[in-house]
């Protein structure tokens, strides 16, 4: 696993696993693969390296760091896609969140650093576009119980799309009964969730960790499941 830091001596290991990409069956050469440690203070600190650079030439590597009430403070990325020739080729960005908005201070295809300051209404769910953060978000939006949310999605493939987009949303996911997956050697317990709207489906288990999603696009079935999963105590 690559990361932007290594792992600091105050850290405490709490969990890590690797995610991993099937189309139709057949595994793709893609990986998510991360780590969560926890700080003295109670703070967690995620590390996340997304190498699909064998299949769409795209690689990121995410640091965040979490407030001791689970809010995201900080998130840090370093983006690179060489291949894609309409999205950014390389960005490096930081991401400080607080209360009611956000600043942005980004390096984009090597230009000199910039900065963006955005306004977000209070209780923004903030939904980082990788598989090790979904899970919060999925339990979120499936007990709003047709309240409105407003939510926040980091962009960072297309310039138009970057920092993010903000809506406001229903409850597009629904709870979908319980299910036993195997992992490895052992049995977890899970909670399935479902998109109203999109052919998907989450398999969450109880620390928040998605172990499983199964989507469909184009009418091409996409797999993803968790291994090397070293789950919380």
């Amino acid at each position: 696993m690559r990361y932007l830091h290594p792992v600091q001596a105050h850290e405490r290991f709490v969990a890590s696993g690797c995610y991993r990409f099937r189309k139709d069956g057949q595994a793709l050469p893609k990986t998510e693969s991360w780590t969560i440690h926890r700080h003295p203070d109670g703070e967690i600190f995620f590390r996340a390296d997304l190498d699909a650079q064998a299949e769409e030439g795209k690689s990121i590597l995410l640091e965040a760091l979490s407030r001791v009430d689970g809010e995201l403070a900080r998130l840090d990325i370093r983006y690179e896609n060489g291949a894609f020739a309409g999205g950014i080729k390389q960005l490096r960005a930081t991401y400080q969140f607080w209360d009611e908005g956000l600043q942005v201070g980004f390096s984009l295809n090597g230009a000199e650093r910039q900065y963006i300051e955005m306004a977000l209404p209070p209780n923004t769910l903030i939904d980082v576009p990788l598989l090790i953060f979904r899970g919060r978000a999925i339990e979120k939006l499936a007990s709003l119980a047709g309240a409105r949310l407003s939510l926040f999605v980091p962009m960072f493939e297309h310039v138009q799309l970057f920092p993010g987009s903000l809506q406001t949303v229903g409850s597009p996911v629904e709870w979908a009964g319980e299910a036993k997956l195997t992992v490895g050697a052992r049995e977890v317990k899970t909670r399935r969730y479902r998109y109203r709207d999109r052919a998907a489906a989450y398999w969450i288990d109880r620390h928040g960790v998605v172990i499983k999603r199964v989507s469909a696009y184009k009418q091409r079935e996409m797999v993803v499941q968790i291994s090397n999963y070293a789950a919380p105590s």
